[in-house]
């Protein structure tokens, strides 16, 4: 593969140039991160060496995306900073979709310098991506592997730049090809996955089966939209600047008006003036801060848009369907995990204005000591609705639309409905939604796990699935924002499903992993695992390896309950009478003060405040990091003993210990 050395990446054809984030110039030997965005390798290496932290418990160091904020991890404890850059792979299709790039400056054969000879090259041979000279060329036709290379002569240029291919290698499974695509899970499989997690998918398509026509249709769409996606962000930062303006121009008007009142005062006056003009200023640097990160956030998602569209437009001109379509689905997961993370932020209701208070400060000091504080009014800013109508042209994400809506909820103001309920011939004690209409429940005493319809004031079950053992914990995936694709455990192993519900519930047995240590009870976070059995509590990998583990010692009830956040990457269980949160490191981020009755089963809603069952005909909800509670009354319920929230927030489900269901819809 040829690279770029220290030569700059000229301009596409657009007109535009695919510039570092860091140092906006045209990127360098570029080096890509996990998240895929693009740097100089100079300006990581200078990045990672001002930035980079250890974990607190481990020595191996991380660093935040300078784009996105993705926690990035260094590859090994020991690494230095030099080595972590160097180690970082080179993003040879940017270097690729640049021609001039590719012979420039290369006019001698380059396989013949690495035998210390200096040869003319005449031709260009694209697999390899270098130059080389007529006795190169003839060994190409003799050697078997290299028989089928496509070489042309250095002088066609236009042939040279067409057709740009380079392979993309799979990140679960190193040094394996991609070269398929499963349809029902949208994912890009090499050889390995394709056995290993889509044996069984009902549509996987070879790259070299997908359609040139269809792909560069849909990219031009993809291109169109971001170019609309570009212009809205441009004017939503016009409009955050001139609130700006705004807002600081009302400030200055209040204060003088303020002022003029407080000359007139004494001593008392001036020293409350003063507390005032305090709180006064820290609620405008608040007002002012939030719109200054939103716009430094909205600025970082520009990058990701520009990057995207500069790329896809690129390869559009000038490479194959097979790396089109591999790279669209690349930028397409991008920008929706960054969309993601913007979501998840709580700086989108935006300072609107201040409210003037009364100027009549001697009276207000004799009865309160104090002024009266301004007011700031908040209103919401519109910009994730904005984003998310512009990207939703080509992704459709509804859970994610769903979850956004529903969290702007003041969830501790919430109420709960009655919409479904079931009697269960055994004790249950979890489950989970995998559709809207639809939940699943496991049964021990048949090693079974059943789905019921919750359409009607009575569920039904409609379909029962044998299962090879008793099944204890479950959890969805994560993987795809699907409600489908579930884990389920079965103590020793787990088993990854997915649940067709469209063709007859149809289960899908994707795959088996084998555990390190039972765990009866499992929840999938942003980032891991959380699990747990009677005698210990787990953080583990996506793969379920076991990164951290602390004693629990359960004896209070048949499984251990717990949960993990959709928000952030926290997970909570009970300890003590009490509720734990912590984070992906096991630090513990709060803890609540001791609890009246018994804790059971819990979990966090759309704001992280936690819900949990004390075995009572309420719902007691705790705000996370104030300790501040209240209870919601459960219709139907005598005795609460787990809580299931549905992934967009819209309803929940509760567990009776006198084996019995209820379905609420959140109000």
């Amino acid at each position: 593969m040829a690279t770029s050395g220290n030569k700059p990446l000229t301009t596409c054809s657009s007109g535009d140039t695919f510039r570092c984030p860091i140092c906006l110039e045209e990127v360098r030997n570029p080096k890509y991160l996990l998240c895929l965005h693009t740097f100089c390798e100079s300006c990581i290496q200078t990045y990672i060496s001002s930035t980079a932290k250890c974990l607190d418990s481990m020595d191996s160091k991380s660093i935040d995306c300078p784009v996105c904020r993705k926690r990035i991890d260094a590859p090994r404890k020991d690494i230095t900073d030099e080595e972590w850059a160097t180690f970082l792979p080179q993003n040879k299709l940017i270097v690729s979709i640049w021609p001039n790039t590719k012979i420039a400056n290369k006019q001698l054969c380059k396989f013949c310098e690495q035998k210390e000879k200096s040869v003319p090259a005449k031709y260009w041979c694209k697999p390899c991506r270098a130059t080389i000279c007529d006795e190169c060329k003839a060994l190409h036709e003799f050697v078997p592997i290299l028989q089928n290379h496509k070489i042309v002569n250095m002088t066609d240029t236009k042939v040279c730049e067409n057709d740009v291919e380079v392979e993309e290698f799979c990140s679960e499974h190193q040094g394996k090809i991609i070269d398929a695509f499963c349809h029902q899970h949208q994912k890009l499989c090499c050889c390995i996955c394709l056995v290993k997690h889509h044996r069984l998918c009902a549509k996987v398509e070879a790259l070299a089966d997908i359609g040139i026509e269809t792909e560069q249709h849909d990219v031009h769409k993809i291109i169109s939209s971001f170019s609309e996606l570009e212009k809205c962000i441009e004017n939503m930062q016009e409009q955050n600047k001139t609130k700006i303006v705004d807002l600081s121009v009302m400030k200055q008007e209040i204060c003088t008006d303020t002022e003029k009142a407080i000359h007139e005062i004494t001593t008392l006056i001036n020293n409350a003036h003063s507390g005032w003009i305090k709180v006064f200023e820290q609620t405008h640097a608040d007002s002012v801060g939030i719109l200054e990160t939103a716009s430094d956030e909205l600025k970082r998602f520009s990058t990701t848009v520009r990057e995207t569209k500069i790329l896809l437009q690129s390869i559009l001109e000038s490479g194959s369907p097979k790396q089109l379509f591999i790279t669209k689905q690349n930028q397409i997961a991008r920008i929706v995990d960054h969309i993601n993370r913007l979501i998840s932020l709580d700086i989108w209701n935006f300072p609107e204005q201040y409210t003037k208070p009364d100027s009549n400060f001697l009276k207000q000091l004799l009865n309160r000591k104090k002024f009266e504080d301004v007011k700031l009014s908040k209103t919401p800013s519109g910009t994730i609705q904005a984003i998310l109508q512009t990207v939703q042209k080509f992704v459709g994400k509804d859970i994610v639309q769903k979850k956004h809506e529903n969290s702007q909820k003041d969830w501790m103001k919430i109420n709960l409905k009655l919409v479904s309920d079931i009697t269960l011939s055994a004790f249950v004690y979890y489950g989970l939604f995998i559709h809207d209409t639809i939940i699943i429940l496991p049964f021990k005493n048949s090693s079974s796990l059943k789905l019921f319809d919750i359409r009607d004031c009575k569920g039904k079950c409609i379909h029962t699935e044998e299962c090879p053992s008793k099944p204890s914990g479950l959890c969805h995936s994560r993987e795809n924002e699907s409600l489908s694709e579930i884990f389920v455990s079965f103590e020793n192993f787990v088993v990854l499903y997915w649940i067709d519900i469209e063709n007859g519930a149809k289960f899908l047995k994707l795959q088996t992993i084998q555990l390190n240590e039972p765990m009866l009870s499992i929840s999938c976070g942003l980032a891991t695992i959380f699990s747990a059995n009677n005698d210990n509590v787990f953080i583990c990998s996506r793969d379920f390896n076991v990164e951290y583990k602390a004693t629990l010692r359960n004896t209070l009830f048949e499984v251990p309950f717990l949960s993990s956040s959709s928000k952030s990457d926290y997970h909570c269980f009970s300890k003590n009478n009490r509720v734990v949160v912590a984070d992906r490191n096991n630090t513990t981020i709060f803890q609540s003060d001791k609890l009246l009755g018994n804790i059971r089963g819990l979990t966090f809603d759309l704001h992280d405040n936690i819900l949990l069952c004390t075995r009572t005909s309420k719902l007691k909800q705790i705000r996370c990091g104030e300790r501040r509670s209240r209870d919601i009354e459960l219709d139907g319920i005598s005795d609460s003993y787990n809580v299931v929230l549905h992934p967009t927030g819209e309803k929940i489900m509760v567990f009776d210990y006198n084996d019995k269901c209820c379905v609420y819809q959140v109000l």
